[in-house]
């Protein structure tokens, strides 16, 4: 084979990468024993997103996933389409996982309980499995949500979980994690007390991502007890952080990132019922303060406020273009805007104004 066929060999491999496995072999297979070759070329690490897959289809793209390629299979993406038709518990019935040994990420789209139970033992057979992305609307019950949050966060060989589980984040109080190794996070609806609790669970965190969640409060003096425990511990390893936080809270805010303090990357987006908490000032001595070692900023302020001129002080008034200047003028936040996008938009007829900082 010529240095030519080689090098046009690769260049054709580097291209099926980025198409889907379906549009490979349609396209590619049985054109020729050249072509054939390179699909099945073992070096090859093919995307199978099924989940856009008609149902008419579905069972006859299965069958060649399956007897065709499945060593080449890089990257899976299920979904069950809003229910309208059990993709995933269709695929599980007609084949196991665990064929899948060249797997490395896996993508769950509106899994049910039942299907993801039967998923998290099955991945725990694919040695390559580390990157995890579930998405469900369902709603757990309480056991079910901490059983399947422990099964999915213990899977030693991820690095990278996603769990969007439409839903507060929990678990049993007396049950840990075990042998979480991510090193990238990303939670929906995780309250401040437990995510104490799972923090220290994380030895290898580098960067987490979620949405702290309101609504799970528990009792007073147990929250403060539990809340109090970000500000013992201190996780030097994670850098990068991103934070949805609705409605906003100073008192946690401040306690959460006093634990990250060597975070270099922030995103913020947050909505407060108060003026001073959109002005320059109180943010730039908290992150001064809190994250010493911040080298990019993203915030994005949505505030609620009574704007109409007639109901507060003239000097109360809310003038977005100084709010905007304090921050574009400033040393600090201009070395860290990466975008250096700064913007504040007020809406005088809906008592709204949005700052967003980029």
């Amino acid at each position: 084979m010529s240095r030519f066929e080689d090098l046009s060999g690769e260049i054709l491999m580097a291209i099926f990468e980025y198409m889907n496995v379906e549009d490979v072999w349609i396209i590619f297979f049985n054109m020729n024993s050249r072509f054939n070759s390179l699909v099945f070329d073992s070096r090859l690490r093919l995307t199978a997103d099924v989940s856009k897959i008609d149902k008419s289809n579905f069972d006859s793209f299965c069958l060649s996933l399956i007897s065709t390629n499945f060593s080449n299979i890089f990257t899976l993406i299920l979904s069950n389409n809003y229910y309208r038709y059990s993709q995933i518990h269709s695929f599980l019935s007609q084949t196991n996982l665990t064929v899948f040994q060249s797997l490395h990420a896996l993508t769950l789209i509106d899994i049910n309980y039942n299907e993801l139970t039967e998923v998290a033992k099955q991945i725990k057979q694919l040695p390559f499995v580390n990157y995890l992305h579930v998405n469900t609307h369902e709603i757990f019950r309480d056991k079910e949500l901490s059983h399947v949050t422990h099964a999915l966060l213990n899977e030693s060989n991820i690095r990278v979980i996603v769990l969007y589980l439409h839903e507060k984040i929990q678990w049993i109080e007396n049950e840990t994690i075990s042998s979480c190794n991510a090193e990238a996070l990303s939670l929906d609806f995780i309250n401040a007390d437990r995510l104490a609790l799972l923090l220290p669970n994380c030895p290898r965190l580098r960067s987490l991502t979620l949405t702290l969640d309101p609504r799970s409060s528990v009792a007073k003096t147990v929250d403060e007890n539990l809340s109090s425990t970000l500000t013992l511990n201190t996780f030097a390893h994670i850098t990068s952080l991103r934070l949805c936080f609705r409605p906003f809270d100073a008192s946690v805010l401040d306690r959460l990132l006093s634990s990250v303090p060597s975070v270099r990357r922030f995103s913020i987006e947050t909505l407060v019922y108060n003026t001073d908490y959109i002005r320059s000032p109180f943010w730039t001595t908290l992150l001064q303060t809190q994250l010493p070692l911040l080298e990019r900023i993203r915030l994005v302020v949505r505030g609620w406020f009574v704007l109409k001129s007639g109901t507060i002080l003239s000097s109360e008034k809310f003038d977005d273009s100084s709010v905007v200047d304090s921050y574009r003028y400033d040393r600090y936040w201009l070395d860290r805007a990466y975008k250096r996008k700064f913007h504040c938009h007020v809406d005088f007829y809906l008592y709204t104004a949005v700052l967003q900082i980029r």
